[in-house]
């Protein structure tokens, strides 16, 4: 799915009570302002970037997710890149294939993906450059608990605008932040956004060339003085 047609088809899958294939940042951030609670975005890992759209709320996650665990000798060293390369090498398309963990244990990785394709990434995923690799199927509760490596802060903003956010998550004033967006420096969702204004949603991704990405993780109730109370996840 591109940004351009993802909308029919996700509206094809309500109608069907069913699933689709991995969204990208942008496509799940559309995704939940399109659909809201409607619709179940789950990518395995708690804090997942790819996401899965789910409207079949009533089925176990395991009808569309499935989760694989990569082994390799410790003495190797392999990257995100390095697996996620030799998984399209057999010939898979990238929105069959979810987020990709690097484990704090040597020589052992986690890679999500859809049901269909498990089994035959279990039995053909050998190698990734000259480093060998055996892979094997595991229940999605065994995943990571923290996927990514994130520090959580809690705060409040005067509104959920694009502009309060970036004040507040970097530790800026409102003209400086708007002087980002000006000058181009602000992504949210992975696009290139110039206006202050735009409603951030809990999941959104916002970038800061050169300073950063966050995560808005939380959005809480209102405090005493009108304010919002807001989890804001740093990406470290």
């Amino acid at each position: 799915m591109d940004n351009h047609n993802i909308l029919p088809r996700l509206h094809d899958l309500e109608r069907q009570r069913g699933a689709g294939n991995f969204l990208t940042p942008a496509q799940a951030a559309q995704a939940r302002r399109a659909f809201g609670a409607r619709v179940v975005l789950d990518g395995g890992f708690k804090q997942a970037e790819r996401l899965v759209p789910i409207f079949d709320q009533n089925s176990p996650r395991e009808r569309y997710l499935a989760a694989l665990e990569l082994r390799f000798r410790p003495q190797d060293t392999l990257t995100h890149r390095d697996i996620l390369g030799a998984a399209l090498a057999l010939g898979l398309e990238r929105s069959v294939l979810g987020d990709i963990e690097i484990a704090q244990t040597k020589g052992q990785a986690f890679l999500v993906c859809l049901p269909h394709v498990a089994d035959f990434i279990a039995e053909n995923l050998k190698k990734a450059g000259r480093i060998g690799l055996s892979a094997a199927q595991i229940p999605l509760s065994d995943l990571p608990a923290s996927h990514k490596n994130i520090r959580e802060e809690r705060g409040t903003v005067a509104s959920l605008r694009l502009d309060a956010l970036l004040a507040e998550a970097f530790r800026c004033s409102r003209g400086s932040a708007e002087e980002y967006l000006r000058q181009g420096l602000v992504q949210l969702c992975h696009e290139e956004c110039r206006q202050g204004s735009r409603h951030v949603n809990e999941g959104d991704i916002i970038s800061l060339r050169g300073r950063g990405r966050i995560k808005l993780l939380e959005v809480g109730a209102e405090s005493r003085k009108g304010r919002f109370w807001v989890t804001i996840g740093h990406y470290e």
